[in-house]
This record gives C-alpha cells, structure tokens and sequence, in this order.
C-alpha cells in the first residue's frame, strides 16, 4: 500500500480522538453558559462522516493515510466497518465513551503528534459544525469517491486522495 507510513493510527483511536474532542467542547460550553449554537454530540453517523473527511483530508495534505483500516462506501455514505460495529448500539444518540487508561492513552498519542492533531482540529473545526445528515449529503456528491464505488465495496484510496485534493482541500 502505497500510502501507509509508520506510526499510522487506527480509525477506533481517530473516532475516540473526535468522541473526547466533541466532549470537552461541550462542557466547556456549558461553563461558560454559551448558548447561542447548539453543541450537539456525535452520532454514529456522524462520527463516520468525521473519519472519511479526516482520512480524505489527511491524503491530500501529507499524501499518506491517516488511518490504516478501510473505508466502505455503504448507503448512508462511507463508513469503516470495525468502527460501526463499535458504535453502532447508540442509534442516532450521540456517542459516549467512558474515559479510560486505554482511551486516554490513544488520545493523549494523538495530541502529542502535532502535525496529525493539527489536521484534525481543522477537520472538526470544518465538518461538525454540519449535522450528520449534511455530512452524508456532502459525501453523496455526484463523482466522490462514494458515489464512483460499488455499493458495500471499499472505497479506492486513490479515489480518496484525488478528490479530496481537487475539490476539498484549498492549497
């Protein structure tokens, strides 16, 4: 695979990296009693939508994979299988995930890598400020990656990678 590199993380840490980010932006919302947006959590659909811009944007700015595991294009848009399996109990609540030795430690890897927590606070920053819907219809674009892939196949990185760098990510 020529967009593996070291040191590459999994969708399950990227997913709980968005989970811890979305939280304490809640409650640091709620402390400073902003009111005037709504900070809603993240669903499981969401979170899919979060990890395919994340991967897609990844690609475009440093050419490799963010992630290792593979995104499918499924109905709802694309999705990364393990990830779902996790997450899939909560429906369309958002997603709560107890703060654990093993969570933390995935976290605190990532916001100790600079240059991958910078490409994610701009990811979040740009794509949860859409609800999970807007984020699947964003991926349903006529020629994306989701829409040129056979349904439940994976969806080409190269497909990825191409889009996300002439459509997506401003150079």
């Amino acid at each position: 695979d020529v967009y593996k590199r070291q040191n590459m993380y999994s969708a399950q840490d990227i997913a709980k990296w968005f989970l811890y980010k979305n939280y304490a932006e809640q409650k640091a919302k709620m402390a400073s009693n902003d009111d005037y947006e709504v900070y809603d959590g993240i669903t499981h659909l969401k979170l899919q939508k979060l990890l395919y811009n994340a991967q897609g944007v990844y690609l475009a700015l440093r050419g490799s994979k963010l992630f290792s595991d593979d995104l499918e294009a499924w109905e709802h848009g694309p999705v990364v299988r393990n990830v779902y399996d996790t997450y899939c109990v909560f429906g369309k609540n958002p997603i709560i995930i107890p703060a654990t030795p093993e969570n933390d430690e995935a976290v605190r890897k990532i916001e100790s890598d600079k240059d991958t927590k910078e490409i994610l606070d701009m990811v979040y920053d740009s794509f949860s400020i859409y609800t999970a819907w807007q984020l699947r219809e964003m991926s349903h674009v006529k020629n994306s990656p989701w829409d040129k892939t056979e349904k439940n196949k994976v969806i080409d990185v190269d497909l990825i990678k191409k889009y996300f760098e002439s459509e997506v990510v401003e150079k």
